[in-house]
Protein backbone atom coordinates (compact mmCIF):
# COMPACT_ATOMS: atom_id res chain seq x y z
CA UNK A 1 0.00 0.00 0.00
CA UNK A 2 2.80 2.43 0.94
CA UNK A 3 4.68 1.44 -2.21
CA UNK A 4 1.63 2.25 -4.36
CA UNK A 5 1.20 5.57 -2.54
CA UNK A 6 4.84 6.53 -3.15
CA UNK A 7 4.50 5.57 -6.82
CA UNK A 8 1.36 7.70 -7.09
CA UNK A 9 3.07 10.68 -5.40
CA UNK A 10 6.06 10.30 -7.71
CA UNK A 11 3.76 10.26 -10.72
CA UNK A 12 2.06 13.42 -9.45
CA UNK A 13 5.45 15.15 -9.19
CA UNK A 14 6.40 14.00 -12.69
CA UNK A 15 3.15 15.36 -14.11
CA UNK A 16 3.61 18.66 -12.24
CA UNK A 17 7.18 18.91 -13.53
CA UNK A 18 6.03 18.14 -17.02
CA UNK A 19 3.32 20.80 -16.73
CA UNK A 20 5.79 23.36 -15.40
CA UNK A 21 8.10 22.54 -18.31
CA UNK A 22 5.32 23.12 -20.80
CA UNK A 23 4.36 26.35 -19.06
CA UNK A 24 7.89 27.70 -19.19
CA UNK A 25 8.37 26.55 -22.78
CA UNK A 26 5.21 28.24 -24.00
CA UNK A 27 4.23 30.96 -21.58
CA UNK A 28 7.52 32.04 -20.06
CA UNK A 29 8.85 32.86 -23.54
CA UNK A 30 6.03 34.97 -24.96
CA UNK A 31 8.42 36.60 -27.40
CA UNK A 32 8.90 33.38 -29.37
CA UNK A 33 5.15 32.78 -29.37
CA UNK A 34 4.49 36.30 -30.62
CA UNK A 35 7.17 35.85 -33.27
CA UNK A 36 5.53 32.62 -34.45
CA UNK A 37 2.12 34.27 -34.65
CA UNK A 38 3.64 37.24 -36.46
CA UNK A 39 5.26 35.00 -39.08
CA UNK A 40 2.03 33.08 -39.60
CA UNK A 41 0.12 36.34 -40.09
CA UNK A 42 2.61 37.63 -42.67
CA UNK A 43 3.85 34.59 -44.58
CA UNK A 44 0.50 32.85 -44.46
CA UNK A 45 -0.99 35.47 -46.78
CA UNK A 46 1.86 35.60 -49.32
CA UNK A 47 1.57 34.27 -52.85
CA UNK A 48 4.44 32.06 -53.94
CA UNK A 49 5.11 34.38 -56.88
CA UNK A 50 7.15 37.48 -55.97
CA UNK A 51 7.66 41.02 -57.23
CA UNK A 52 11.16 41.44 -58.64
CA UNK A 53 12.55 44.79 -57.51
CA UNK A 54 14.67 46.56 -60.13
CA UNK A 55 15.37 49.73 -58.13
CA UNK A 56 14.88 50.89 -54.55
CA UNK A 57 16.10 53.99 -52.76
CA UNK A 58 15.56 56.57 -50.06
CA UNK A 59 15.13 60.20 -51.06
CA UNK A 60 14.93 62.69 -48.23
CA UNK A 61 12.76 60.96 -45.64
CA UNK A 62 10.95 58.68 -48.09
CA UNK A 63 11.43 55.13 -49.36
CA UNK A 64 10.58 54.28 -52.97
CA UNK A 65 10.96 51.33 -55.32
CA UNK A 66 10.05 49.99 -58.74
CA UNK A 67 9.72 46.42 -59.91
CA UNK A 68 7.82 43.95 -62.05
CA UNK A 69 5.39 41.09 -61.59
CA UNK A 70 4.70 38.54 -64.33
CA UNK A 71 1.65 36.37 -64.85
CA UNK A 72 -0.95 39.08 -64.21
CA UNK A 73 -3.53 39.71 -66.91
CA UNK A 74 -3.96 43.34 -67.94
CA UNK A 75 -7.73 42.81 -68.25
CA UNK A 76 -7.85 41.31 -64.77
CA UNK A 77 -5.79 44.00 -63.03
CA UNK A 78 -7.74 46.54 -60.97
CA UNK A 79 -5.34 48.31 -58.57
CA UNK A 80 -2.13 47.95 -56.57
CA UNK A 81 -0.91 49.30 -53.23
CA UNK A 82 2.19 48.99 -51.12
CA UNK A 83 1.13 47.20 -47.93
CA UNK A 84 3.19 47.52 -44.75
CA UNK A 85 2.53 45.27 -41.77
CA UNK A 86 4.22 44.07 -38.60
CA UNK A 87 2.01 40.98 -38.40
CA UNK A 88 0.69 42.13 -35.01
CA UNK A 89 -2.08 44.53 -35.83
CA UNK A 90 -0.26 47.32 -37.64
CA UNK A 91 -1.04 47.73 -41.31
CA UNK A 92 -0.81 50.70 -43.64
CA UNK A 93 -1.11 51.12 -47.39
CA UNK A 94 0.59 53.53 -49.78
CA UNK A 95 -0.18 54.34 -53.43
CA UNK A 96 1.46 52.32 -56.20
CA UNK A 97 1.44 53.07 -59.91
CA UNK A 98 0.85 50.06 -62.15
CA UNK A 99 1.29 49.79 -65.90
CA UNK A 100 1.87 46.94 -68.33
CA UNK A 101 4.94 46.61 -70.52
CA UNK A 102 5.49 43.56 -72.71
CA UNK A 103 2.98 41.55 -70.73
CA UNK A 104 4.47 42.32 -67.31
CA UNK A 105 2.98 44.48 -64.59
CA UNK A 106 5.42 47.31 -63.80
CA UNK A 107 4.93 48.70 -60.30
CA UNK A 108 6.41 51.82 -58.72
CA UNK A 109 5.75 54.05 -55.75
CA UNK A 110 4.35 57.51 -56.34
CA UNK A 111 5.98 59.57 -59.09
CA UNK A 112 6.75 62.22 -56.45
CA UNK A 113 9.98 60.96 -54.91
CA UNK A 114 9.48 62.85 -51.65
CA UNK A 115 5.97 61.50 -50.95
CA UNK A 116 6.59 57.75 -50.83
CA UNK A 117 6.75 55.72 -47.62
CA UNK A 118 7.65 58.29 -44.95
CA UNK A 119 10.26 56.46 -42.87
CA UNK A 120 10.30 58.87 -39.94
CA UNK A 121 6.66 58.02 -39.18
CA UNK A 122 7.52 54.42 -38.28
CA UNK A 123 7.75 53.41 -34.64
CA UNK A 124 10.04 50.77 -33.17
CA UNK A 125 9.46 47.27 -34.55
CA UNK A 126 9.87 45.08 -37.63
CA UNK A 127 7.74 45.61 -40.72
CA UNK A 128 7.39 43.64 -43.94
CA UNK A 129 6.58 45.40 -47.22
CA UNK A 130 4.23 43.60 -49.61
CA UNK A 131 2.41 44.48 -52.79
CA UNK A 132 -1.35 44.16 -52.44
CA UNK A 133 -3.16 43.54 -55.71
CA UNK A 134 -6.88 43.82 -56.32
CA UNK A 135 -7.90 41.63 -59.24
CA UNK A 136 -11.26 41.57 -60.96
CA UNK A 137 -11.64 37.80 -60.66
CA UNK A 138 -10.94 37.68 -56.92
CA UNK A 139 -13.02 38.95 -54.00
CA UNK A 140 -10.02 39.17 -51.67
CA UNK A 141 -6.78 40.99 -52.50
CA UNK A 142 -3.61 39.01 -53.16
CA UNK A 143 -0.29 39.75 -51.43
CA UNK A 144 3.13 39.43 -53.04
CA UNK A 145 6.49 39.70 -51.31
CA UNK A 146 9.44 41.61 -52.75
CA UNK A 147 12.76 40.10 -53.86
CA UNK A 148 15.84 42.07 -54.78
CA UNK A 149 16.57 41.80 -58.48
CA UNK A 150 18.60 45.00 -58.50
CA UNK A 151 22.31 45.80 -58.17
CA UNK A 152 21.70 47.84 -55.02
CA UNK A 153 22.56 46.97 -51.43
CA UNK A 154 20.49 47.17 -48.27
CA UNK A 155 20.06 50.63 -46.71
CA UNK A 156 20.87 51.88 -43.22
CA UNK A 157 18.75 54.95 -42.54
CA UNK A 158 18.72 57.29 -39.53
CA UNK A 159 15.66 59.40 -38.77
CA UNK A 160 15.65 63.18 -38.37
CA UNK A 161 16.81 64.31 -34.92
CA UNK A 162 13.86 65.01 -32.64
CA UNK A 163 13.17 65.29 -28.93
CA UNK A 164 12.12 61.66 -28.86
CA UNK A 165 14.69 58.92 -29.46
CA UNK A 166 16.27 58.66 -32.87
CA UNK A 167 15.65 55.53 -34.88
CA UNK A 168 17.91 53.48 -37.09
CA UNK A 169 16.00 51.75 -39.87
CA UNK A 170 17.51 48.72 -41.58
CA UNK A 171 15.91 48.35 -45.02
CA UNK A 172 16.98 44.85 -45.92
CA UNK A 173 16.00 42.01 -48.24
CA UNK A 174 15.80 38.70 -46.40
CA UNK A 175 14.72 35.11 -47.00
CA UNK A 176 12.76 32.63 -44.89
CA UNK A 177 11.43 29.12 -45.28
CA UNK A 178 7.76 28.83 -44.35
CA UNK A 179 5.60 25.72 -44.92
CA UNK A 180 8.37 24.21 -47.05
CA UNK A 181 8.37 27.26 -49.33
CA UNK A 182 11.30 29.70 -49.59
CA UNK A 183 10.19 33.34 -49.45
CA UNK A 184 12.27 36.40 -50.26
CA UNK A 185 10.91 39.51 -48.57
CA UNK A 186 11.73 43.11 -47.70
CA UNK A 187 11.91 44.00 -44.01
CA UNK A 188 12.12 47.43 -42.41
CA UNK A 189 13.61 47.01 -38.95
CA UNK A 190 13.17 50.09 -36.75
CA UNK A 191 15.19 50.35 -33.53
CA UNK A 192 16.07 53.11 -31.08
CA UNK A 193 19.60 54.30 -31.77
CA UNK A 194 21.80 57.33 -31.32
CA UNK A 195 22.73 59.07 -34.54
CA UNK A 196 26.41 58.35 -35.34
CA UNK A 197 28.80 61.31 -35.26
CA UNK A 198 29.25 61.24 -39.05
CA UNK A 199 25.49 61.25 -39.82
CA UNK A 200 23.55 64.53 -40.13
CA UNK A 201 20.00 65.75 -40.71
CA UNK A 202 20.69 68.70 -43.02
CA UNK A 203 23.62 69.86 -45.14
CA UNK A 204 24.01 73.55 -45.96
CA UNK A 205 26.12 74.30 -49.00
CA UNK A 206 27.45 77.84 -49.34
CA UNK A 207 27.88 78.21 -53.09
CA UNK A 208 31.30 78.69 -54.70
CA UNK A 209 34.36 79.43 -52.48
CA UNK A 210 38.12 79.80 -52.73
CA UNK A 211 39.22 81.06 -56.13
CA UNK A 212 35.65 80.64 -57.37
CA UNK A 213 33.95 83.74 -55.94
CA UNK A 214 30.77 83.42 -57.99
CA UNK A 215 28.90 86.63 -58.80
CA UNK A 216 30.56 89.90 -57.78
CA UNK A 217 29.47 93.49 -57.15
CA UNK A 218 32.27 95.76 -55.97
CA UNK A 219 33.82 94.19 -52.89
CA UNK A 220 30.82 91.89 -52.35
CA UNK A 221 31.04 88.34 -53.65
CA UNK A 222 28.45 85.59 -53.86
CA UNK A 223 30.83 83.18 -52.10
CA UNK A 224 31.29 85.42 -49.03
CA UNK A 225 27.60 86.28 -48.68
CA UNK A 226 26.54 82.65 -49.12
CA UNK A 227 28.98 81.54 -46.40
CA UNK A 228 27.68 84.16 -43.96
CA UNK A 229 24.13 82.95 -44.65
CA UNK A 230 25.16 79.30 -44.23
CA UNK A 231 26.72 79.92 -40.82
CA UNK A 232 23.70 81.78 -39.50
CA UNK A 233 21.24 79.23 -40.89
CA UNK A 234 23.22 76.38 -39.33
CA UNK A 235 23.13 78.13 -35.97
CA UNK A 236 19.38 78.74 -36.22
CA UNK A 237 18.52 75.15 -37.16
CA UNK A 238 20.77 73.73 -34.45
CA UNK A 239 18.90 75.71 -31.82
CA UNK A 240 15.85 73.72 -32.95
CA UNK A 241 17.64 70.45 -32.25
CA UNK A 242 18.66 69.53 -35.80
CA UNK A 243 22.10 68.22 -36.64
CA UNK A 244 23.60 70.37 -39.41
CA UNK A 245 26.76 70.13 -41.52
CA UNK A 246 28.35 72.82 -43.69
CA UNK A 247 30.09 71.72 -46.90
CA UNK A 248 32.48 74.64 -46.47
CA UNK A 249 33.39 76.97 -43.62
CA UNK A 250 36.38 79.06 -42.57
CA UNK A 251 38.58 75.96 -42.30
CA UNK A 252 38.25 74.67 -45.87
CA UNK A 253 36.79 77.43 -48.03
CA UNK A 254 40.16 78.40 -49.59
CA UNK A 255 40.51 74.93 -51.14
CA UNK A 256 37.37 75.15 -53.24
CA UNK A 257 37.44 75.50 -57.02
CA UNK A 258 34.85 75.32 -59.78
CA UNK A 259 35.75 71.70 -60.58
CA UNK A 260 36.69 69.88 -57.35
CA UNK A 261 33.18 69.22 -56.01
CA UNK A 262 33.58 65.42 -56.39
CA UNK A 263 37.06 65.17 -54.84
CA UNK A 264 37.55 63.54 -51.43
CA UNK A 265 36.85 66.81 -49.63
CA UNK A 266 34.61 68.31 -52.29
CA UNK A 267 31.17 69.71 -51.49
CA UNK A 268 29.21 66.88 -53.13
CA UNK A 269 31.32 64.13 -51.55
CA UNK A 270 31.09 65.70 -48.09
CA UNK A 271 27.34 66.14 -48.43
CA UNK A 272 26.67 62.57 -49.54
CA UNK A 273 28.95 61.09 -46.86
CA UNK A 274 26.83 62.81 -44.20
CA UNK A 275 23.73 60.71 -45.09
CA UNK A 276 21.68 63.86 -44.53
CA UNK A 277 18.04 63.95 -45.57
CA UNK A 278 18.05 67.51 -46.94
CA UNK A 279 20.52 69.90 -48.50
CA UNK A 280 20.18 73.64 -49.01
CA UNK A 281 22.58 75.16 -51.53
CA UNK A 282 22.77 78.95 -51.20
CA UNK A 283 23.49 81.17 -54.22
CA UNK A 284 22.93 84.62 -55.76
CA UNK A 285 21.99 85.15 -59.40
CA UNK A 286 23.62 87.65 -61.78
CA UNK A 287 20.80 89.99 -62.74
CA UNK A 288 21.19 90.57 -66.46
CA UNK A 289 18.20 91.47 -68.63
CA UNK A 290 16.31 93.12 -65.76
CA UNK A 291 15.84 89.90 -63.79
CA UNK A 292 15.32 90.10 -60.03
CA UNK A 293 13.77 88.27 -57.10
CA UNK A 294 14.09 85.01 -55.19
CA UNK A 295 14.09 81.60 -56.88
CA UNK A 296 13.93 78.17 -55.20
CA UNK A 297 15.08 75.35 -57.50
CA UNK A 298 13.58 71.98 -56.62
CA UNK A 299 14.21 68.39 -57.78
CA UNK A 300 12.06 67.21 -60.65
CA UNK A 301 9.45 64.50 -60.03
CA UNK A 302 8.93 65.79 -56.51
CA UNK A 303 6.26 67.44 -54.43
CA UNK A 304 7.00 71.18 -54.40
CA UNK A 305 5.45 71.93 -51.01
CA UNK A 306 8.74 72.67 -49.21
CA UNK A 307 10.09 74.78 -52.08
CA UNK A 308 6.87 76.80 -52.19
CA UNK A 309 6.92 77.27 -48.42
CA UNK A 310 10.48 78.64 -48.51
CA UNK A 311 9.66 81.02 -51.35
CA UNK A 312 6.46 82.26 -49.70
CA UNK A 313 8.08 82.82 -46.31
CA UNK A 314 11.02 84.69 -47.81
CA UNK A 315 8.56 87.01 -49.57
CA UNK A 316 6.64 87.48 -46.31
CA UNK A 317 9.65 88.21 -44.10
CA UNK A 318 11.83 90.25 -46.49
CA UNK A 319 11.45 93.01 -49.07
CA UNK A 320 12.57 90.79 -51.95
CA UNK A 321 10.00 89.81 -54.59
CA UNK A 322 9.18 86.58 -56.36
CA UNK A 323 11.51 86.35 -59.36
CA UNK A 324 10.28 87.72 -62.68
CA UNK A 325 12.22 84.98 -64.47
CA UNK A 326 9.77 82.80 -66.45
CA UNK A 327 12.24 80.12 -67.59
CA UNK A 328 11.73 76.79 -65.78
CA UNK A 329 9.10 78.38 -63.53
CA UNK A 330 6.56 76.06 -61.88
CA UNK A 331 4.95 78.34 -59.30
CA UNK A 332 5.66 81.79 -57.87
CA UNK A 333 9.28 81.64 -56.77
CA UNK A 334 9.57 77.89 -57.50
CA UNK A 335 11.58 76.44 -60.39
CA UNK A 336 12.47 73.01 -61.75
CA UNK A 337 15.30 72.98 -64.26
CA UNK A 338 15.92 69.70 -66.07
CA UNK A 339 17.99 68.98 -69.16
CA UNK A 340 16.36 70.05 -72.41
CA UNK A 341 16.68 68.19 -75.70
CA UNK A 342 19.04 70.86 -77.07
CA UNK A 343 21.34 70.69 -74.03
CA UNK A 344 21.36 66.88 -74.17
CA UNK A 345 22.51 67.17 -77.79
CA UNK A 346 25.24 69.65 -76.78
CA UNK A 347 26.50 67.25 -74.09
CA UNK A 348 26.54 64.39 -76.60
CA UNK A 349 28.60 66.51 -79.03
CA UNK A 350 31.07 67.35 -76.23
CA UNK A 351 31.39 63.65 -75.39
CA UNK A 352 32.05 62.83 -79.04
CA UNK A 353 34.73 65.52 -79.30
CA UNK A 354 36.48 64.41 -76.10
CA UNK A 355 36.17 60.71 -76.93
CA UNK A 356 33.96 59.34 -74.16
CA UNK A 357 30.57 57.64 -74.16
CA UNK A 358 27.76 60.21 -73.74
CA UNK A 359 25.95 60.26 -70.43
CA UNK A 360 22.46 58.72 -70.36
CA UNK A 361 20.66 62.03 -69.90
CA UNK A 362 16.89 62.34 -70.07
CA UNK A 363 14.37 65.15 -69.85
CA UNK A 364 13.90 64.13 -66.18
CA UNK A 365 17.59 64.63 -65.32
CA UNK A 366 18.12 67.72 -63.12
CA UNK A 367 20.43 70.24 -64.75
CA UNK A 368 21.81 71.76 -61.52
CA UNK A 369 24.54 69.45 -60.23
CA UNK A 370 23.89 70.37 -56.59
CA UNK A 371 20.41 68.87 -56.89
CA UNK A 372 21.33 66.01 -59.21
CA UNK A 373 24.56 64.62 -57.79
CA UNK A 374 23.51 64.35 -54.12
CA UNK A 375 20.32 62.49 -55.04
CA UNK A 376 22.03 59.35 -56.35
CA UNK A 377 19.89 57.10 -58.51
CA UNK A 378 16.73 59.00 -57.51
CA UNK A 379 17.86 62.08 -59.47
CA UNK A 380 19.86 60.34 -62.23
CA UNK A 381 23.27 61.41 -60.86
CA UNK A 382 25.78 60.59 -63.57
CA UNK A 383 29.26 62.06 -62.98
CA UNK A 384 31.29 58.83 -63.09
CA UNK A 385 34.65 60.22 -64.23
CA UNK A 386 34.33 59.62 -67.96
CA UNK A 387 34.56 63.39 -68.48
CA UNK A 388 38.06 63.98 -67.10
CA UNK A 389 37.32 67.65 -66.42
CA UNK A 390 35.87 66.35 -63.15
CA UNK A 391 36.73 63.48 -60.85
CA UNK A 392 34.07 60.82 -60.36
CA UNK A 393 31.25 61.31 -57.89
CA UNK A 394 31.68 58.27 -55.61
CA UNK A 395 27.97 58.45 -54.73
CA UNK A 396 26.47 58.78 -58.21
CA UNK A 397 25.10 55.21 -58.03
CA UNK A 398 23.96 55.49 -54.41
CA UNK A 399 20.45 54.41 -53.44
CA UNK A 400 20.46 56.86 -50.50
CA UNK A 401 19.61 60.27 -51.91
CA UNK A 402 19.57 63.74 -50.36
CA UNK A 403 16.59 65.96 -51.19
CA UNK A 404 18.31 69.16 -52.29
CA UNK A 405 17.02 72.67 -52.95
CA UNK A 406 19.11 75.41 -54.55
CA UNK A 407 18.12 78.77 -53.08
CA UNK A 408 18.91 81.76 -55.27
CA UNK A 409 18.54 84.54 -52.70
CA UNK A 410 18.07 87.16 -55.39
CA UNK A 411 19.95 88.90 -58.21
CA UNK A 412 23.17 90.66 -57.30
CA UNK A 413 22.51 93.62 -59.65
CA UNK A 414 19.05 94.35 -58.21
CA UNK A 415 18.61 92.66 -54.81
CA UNK A 416 22.06 92.97 -53.20
CA UNK A 417 21.14 95.51 -50.52
CA UNK A 418 18.11 93.47 -49.42
CA UNK A 419 20.21 90.31 -49.32
CA UNK A 420 22.93 92.01 -47.24
CA UNK A 421 20.67 93.94 -44.86
CA UNK A 422 17.94 91.34 -44.29
CA UNK A 423 19.93 88.18 -43.64
CA UNK A 424 18.17 87.58 -40.33
CA UNK A 425 14.77 87.74 -42.03
CA UNK A 426 15.84 85.38 -44.83
CA UNK A 427 17.22 82.87 -42.34
CA UNK A 428 14.08 83.04 -40.20
CA UNK A 429 11.96 82.36 -43.27
CA UNK A 430 14.04 79.41 -44.48
CA UNK A 431 14.37 77.80 -41.04
CA UNK A 432 10.62 78.10 -40.37
CA UNK A 433 9.81 76.45 -43.70
CA UNK A 434 12.22 73.59 -42.94
CA UNK A 435 10.82 72.99 -39.46
CA UNK A 436 7.19 73.14 -40.61
CA UNK A 437 7.72 70.77 -43.54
Amino acid sequence: MIKKLLTFIMLIFILIGFGIGIYFAVFSNPESQVQKEREEAIFGMMQTKQVEISEFFTFGQCFNFSGKLSGISKDNFESAKLYLTNGSGFEKTYPLDGKFEEGELILSTTSEMNTGLLLDDLTEGKYVALVRLKLNNSVNPKYYSLQNGSEYSNIEYYTITKEKANHKIEIAFKAKKYNNQEYAYLELGVANAEKPAEVYDIVIDAGHGGKDVGEKAGADTEADIALAYAKLLKERLETQGLKVKLTRDDTNTDSYTATNMYDTNGRITLACASKAKYMLSLHINNGNNGLKGVEIYAPGKSNLKLAQSMADKIITYTDVEYSNNTSFKKEEGVYVRNFTQNVIKEYANTASQKGYEPYALTLDTPYLYTIREVGGIATNAYVDGRNTSYSANPYCHSNQGIECYQIELGYIKHDLEIIKMQMEQYVTAISEAILEN
